[in-house]
């Protein structure tokens, strides 16, 4: 594979990766945002992490477009 052709593939893998990190970051942080707030609440920290960790779930597969 020649230099040129390592860089375009190289260009493409990081623009896939920004395009990544632009719709997966809001959903971390809002599911950060869940749990701060159910442990705020009373509710225990594994508790929370598992219903956080559901939601994570749930968006990236609507994010994706995966099956129902």
């Amino acid at each position: 594979m020649g230099d040129e052709m390592t860089a375009a593939l190289i260009a493409q893998v990081a623009a896939a990766c920004m395009q990544t990190t632009e719709v997966i970051a809001p959903i971390l942080e809002s599911a950060e945002g869940i749990k701060a707030d159910m442990v705020g609440r009373g509710w225990s920290e594994a508790n929370a992490e598992r219903v956080a960790t559901s939601y994570v779930q749930a968006m990236l597969k609507t994010a994706i477009g995966g099956p129902s």
